[in-house]
């Protein structure tokens, strides 16, 4: 039995995240700032599962989540 994999490649993260993402955005991510941590292996990019794990963790939201305020109620 092989080990778990504990650095995934962007291909990969597209691919758990159901290509809600591509890889294009993965890397406009990193150049700005944004998304889950990274690590470079030379030219090469992995993002370590943990890490990605506690990014995504971070990042959740619910289905109703909207960045709407509440409404009033009116009398």
């Amino acid at each position: 039995m092989g080990q778990p994999a504990v650095n995934l490649t962007p291909a990969e993260v597209v691919a758990r995240w159901g290509a809600a993402v591509t890889v294009g955005t993965l890397a406009n991510w990193r150049a700005q700032g944004k998304g889950p941590p990274f690590i470079k292996f030379g030219s090469r990019v992995r993002y370590p599962i943990r890490q990605l794990e506690q990014w995504e963790s971070a990042h959740l939201r619910a289905a109703n989540d909207n960045d709407t305020e509440p409404e009033t109620a009116k009398s």
